[in-house]
């Protein structure tokens, strides 16, 4: 096989991700890799590559046709196992992923979410009241007080459930997209996705006590009396939907705060717009710079293919680096530097591309976009208070912390 003749580029979570995509351009555009775990894999570098990739007709995101699955090679408690085998559309192909695909689709279009714009807005506001209520001279962490619930409670009231069915499960969850470095604790996986799938298969069962004007309400109709998914299919599309809702979008708020604070002369750029469409354009630029999904896991080649002159064999596993593709120079006029205003900053690969481009993608913009605008046009003195506190996953590119003051020191009232 030729990716077992390639020396590979090993993927380190813990790698500074300007630097390891710079490397892996500097390679070509498929580059071999390993993934945590030893794993083998191709990744695509740039744009277009990247492109190529995720709409592959000889790629699928079917995990059947990864041989080193199939045939037992991946063990159960891999630490990416739960991000690359089920049975909700995120792992099928073809006719079953557009099946389940449409039953959701419909609560994610234009119109539905962009009619959530107020309650998002309420709910950044009450948000930032509660963490201006902490003290203005503290320091605050913004994603503990305001990224990380805001997608939670939004996508919480699209689903009709409780917050809880996202905070109880917090660290499980975290623990499926957060590897641990020093590999101890891998089983503990199995033991994080059989505790969610328990909770969820409870809450599915009270929402059908007590149904609701809701998604996850539609999602057991059509499993009942349709009977258009199975059970183990509303269990799992109810976990990606959770899991997608919040996680991504967590990171792409943190990530352009702290773009923006890094590249202050950006900020005070959008300080300054009068643009109403400002906010959304720093979120697009947010996410082609500095993508909450570094690495686009796992499509598989169905037939022996041909990517970016690079011969990819019948069951190998295919990665997209889409933070690298993100700052793609044959794309982007000076990559590195944080500028909303290019033309090309909603030429990225952050919510994928093709078949499975991430059906999210409206909501999540439209909460990082927000976020964005009642943040700084609430406290446009926000600055650093301390380094933010790095994740270190091939899942997600963001940080655990982020330690700010809502003003300047000499803002702050005195007692």
């Amino acid at each position: 096989m030729e990716l077992l003749r390639r020396k590979p580029f090993v993927l380190d979570p813990q790698a500074d991700p300007v630097a390891q995509a710079r490397e892996l351009r500097a390679l070509g555009p498929l580059v071999a890799v390993e993934l945590p775990g030893g794993v083998a894999a191709w990744t695509a570098t740039d744009l277009v590559t990247a492109q190529q990739v995720l709409g592959h007709e000889d790629l699928t995101k079917d995990p059947a046709y990864w041989p080193d699955l199939a045939e037992g090679r991946i063990p159960d408690d891999w630490e990416l196992i739960a991000l690359v085998r089920g049975a909700a559309m995120l792992h099928q192909g073809g006719a079953d992923h557009r099946r389940l695909r449409h039953l959701v689709s419909s609560a994610f279009s234009r119109a539905p979410i962009e009619a959530l714009r107020p309650r998002i807005e309420e709910i950044a506001g009450e948000l930032l009241d509660q963490a201006e209520a902490k003290g203005d001279g503290e320091t605050v962490d913004l994603r503990e007080q305001f990224a990380y619930p805001l997608p939670v409670r939004v996508i919480c009231e699209v689903l009709g459930v409780p917050d809880t069915a996202v905070s109880e499960l917090r660290h499980r969850f975290d623990r499926l997209v957060t590897p641990q470095q020093d590999g101890s604790g891998a089983g503990d996986i199995r033991v994080a996705v059989a505790d969610i799938y328990a909770s969820l298969g409870a809450l599915i069962e009270a929402k059908r006590t007590a149904p609701g004007d809701d998604l996850t309400t539609a999602l057991i109709q059509a499993r009942d009396d349709g009977d258009r998914l199975s059970e183990q299919e509303l269990v799992e599309t109810l976990f990606l939907i959770l899991i997608a809702g919040h996680e991504t979008t967590i990171n792409a708020i943190t990530n352009t705060v702290q773009s923006l604070l890094e590249n202050p002369a950006a900020l005070a750029r959008a300080l300054e717009s009068e643009d109403p469409d400002t906010w959304s354009a720093v979120a697009d630029e947010g996410l082609r710079y500095s993508s909450p999904v570094p690495h686009a896991l796992m499509r598989y080649a169905v037939r022996d293919t041909e990517i970016a002159g690079v011969p990819v064999a019948q069951g190998d596993p295919v990665v997209a680096s889409l933070f690298a593709a993100g700052r793609d120079p044959v794309r982007h006029e000076r990559p590195d530097e944080f500028d909303f205003t290019r033309p090309t900053r909603r030429d990225h690969v952050a919510f994928g591309f093709g078949a499975h481009y991430c059906l999210g993608a409206r909501l999540a913009r439209l909460e990082t976009e927000i976020a964005l605008g009642t943040l700084f046009g609430r406290f446009p003195g926000l600055a650093a208070a301390g380094e933010p506190g790095r994740l270190a996953s091939i899942a997600l590119q963001g940080f655990h912390t982020l330690p700010v003051r809502l003003r300047p020191t000499e803002e702050v009232p005195q007692s």
